[in-house]
């Protein structure tokens, strides 16, 4: 990806500075070559191990049972409904790793645990390989439609659509509606004939052991999943500035991963839960490497100096992300400048000061 991005722009450079660029073009196809060799031994030391995985595996059903446990002792507490919606979450990272083959050693393994898994956060294990493998082959590109990304339409675009779209999409992208709205659509109402016994089995065995009150509260705890799930996935590739380009001939896969997956540290206890998936910039880069070992990955490679080009997102960045609804002005790609696409917020957010800078 890089040789062609550089090789096609040194072919275009005006001839009096050719030479110049084609030795600027060898100085950079060593630089990308050389950072990807680094990424890629870095990347061997922590590719799946059972040794590790088995644990993570257990120690994430008894947070469940634990969870489910406690909503039903304490008849629904607050802190145990969050208790749950974080364990799902946390559950969803397994699922999350088990369809990119990457929790056990073993490809069985792998899509038996995707199998099961996937009755506990509701999404179905076929379907998901289908659109999350997508996501990863074409992110970047935005020639290829992207169902995972939370951002659609510029300014632009938007100041020129129909008034009941203009209306339909500053009520329903409102942040304060869109992550409960879109997270109950996700994981509750989105293709019902694929999801049904997914959605269905396990608050059925609730409702029929533990009595109705417990199952509504695990759903509404399921539903606050859902909504830190889809927030998650915006983090992931809508801090500003963002990595969109036009076409395959201009994506690079390393770039994707390093400049467009966001890198956002995630203190201890609430790093239990997210299971490493704040890393995104090295599960980009291959998805191989599991969840629970991606904190040691990171922490490996920055001491390596590898993720000066990764943008890493405190919490406050990260908060006012959670507001980005649109792209400025007309630009949704890399113009020729190289100057990339950015997001803003509705007003009244971005009056006041929610929007990163």
């Amino acid at each position: 990806d890089e040789r062609r991005q550089l090789q096609a722009e040194a072919a275009t450079a005006p001839p009096a500075i050719r030479a110049d660029e084609s030795l600027g073009l060898v100085r950079d196809l060593a630089g990308a070559r050389d950072e990807r060799r680094q990424l890629q031994e870095l990347i061997a030391r922590h590719r799946s191990d059972d040794s590790v995985a088995w644990p993570t595996l257990l120690l994430t059903a008894f947070m469940w049972v634990t969870a489910l446990a406690a909503i039903h002792l304490t008849g629904g507490n607050p802190l145990a409904i969050l208790l749950m919606s974080g364990t799902i979450m946390r559950t969803f990272m397994v699922f999350h790793d088990a369809a990119h083959q990457s929790f056990f050693e073993n490809a069985d393994h792998n899509r038996i645990l995707a199998t099961i898994s996937g009755f506990f956060v509701n999404y179905d294990f076929g379907e998901w390989d289908t659109i999350h493998n997508s996501h990863h082959a074409h992110f970047g590109d935005s020639s290829v439609k992207d169902n995972s990304l939370t951002i659609w339409f510029s300014e632009d675009e938007l100041s020129k659509a129909s008034l009941p779209l203009q209306v339909g999409h500053r009520l329903i992208r409102d942040p304060l509606l869109f992550f409960p709205l879109a997270g109950f659509f996700v994981f509750f109402i989105n293709k019902p004939h694929v999801h049904s016994m997914q959605r269905l089995t396990v608050p059925a065995l609730i409702l029929f052991f533990l009595g109705q009150q417990t199952a509504v509260m695990f759903l509404i705890a399921a539903w606050i999943a859902g909504m830190g799930g889809v927030a998650c996935f915006h983090l992931q590739h809508h801090c500003n500035a963002p990595y969109r380009v036009e076409g395959p001939s201009a994506r690079s896969a390393l770039d994707a991963a390093l400049m467009g997956s966001t890198r956002i540290p995630v203190p201890f206890p609430f790093s239990t839960f997210s299971l490493g998936i704040e890393y995104h910039h090295i599960h980009h880069f291959d998805v191989r490497v599991p969840g629970y070992n991606l904190e040691k990955c990171d922490a490996e490679g920055e001491a390596l100096g590898l993720w000066k080009r990764v943008d890493t997102v405190g919490a406050e960045r990260a908060f006012k992300s959670l507001f980005h609804t649109q792209f400025e002005g007309s630009r949704k790609v890399e113009d020729q400048d190289g100057m990339p696409a950015r997001f803003k917020s509705f007003w009244p957010y971005s009056a006041l000061g929610l929007q990163d800078a």
